[in-house]
């Protein structure tokens, strides 16, 4: 079923949970690798920003599985944006603070090695609003949009922001 940019609309901006417009790789057997999907246009007002408070919602829905090999190597998920028009390249890591503590464990914790957990995949669903995560200009354009775990990058896909007439 082809999603339409309304379908978007619904999608829980910031989270890590699956929804009707993530991508499906139950196709590909032992699917390894990202997914992204994303509507292929999004309109702004500049009075009525997103629920996360960026200036519009951009959702990217994405799914990863991924050996825990790799991502013990690096598991951050980064974000990138290319404006199509300037060719200026948009940065970001898809990180929300997490205060952690400040106690040690109680016991040793041996470290993990990769060959502890070759073997053992983890799959993970994600939907970061792009304007959000990257600071993009409140402006129109049209970029070009690819998330890169460790070495494994997703396909690319187009995403145009208009102003609201």
């Amino acid at each position: 079923m082809a999603l339409s940019n309304e379908d978007f609309k619904s999608v829980e901006l910031n989270s890590d949970t699956q929804n009707a417009c993530s991508p499906d790789t139950s196709a590909i057997e032992d699917f390894i690798g990202i997914a992204i999907q994303a509507p292929t246009e999004v309109e702004f007002d500049l009075g009525q920003p997103a629920n996360d408070g960026s200036f519009v919602a951009i959702p990217i829905c994405g799914f990863y599985q991924l050996d825990m090999a790799d991502l013990l190597e690096s598991s951050v998920i980064h974000l990138f944006a290319k404006n199509i028009e300037t060719e200026q390249i948009y940065l970001g890591t898809l990180l929300d603070e997490d205060p952690g503590t400040e106690e040690p464990l109680p016991f040793d914790v041996p470290e993990l090695q990769a060959e502890d957990v070759r073997g053992q995949f983890l799959s993970v669903y994600f939907n970061p609003n792009l304007a959000k995560y990257l600071e993009l200009p409140r402006e129109e354009a049209t970029y070009k949009v690819l998330v890169q775990v460790g070495k494994f990058k997703s396909n690319v896909v187009d995403v145009k922001v208009v102003k609201k007439p």
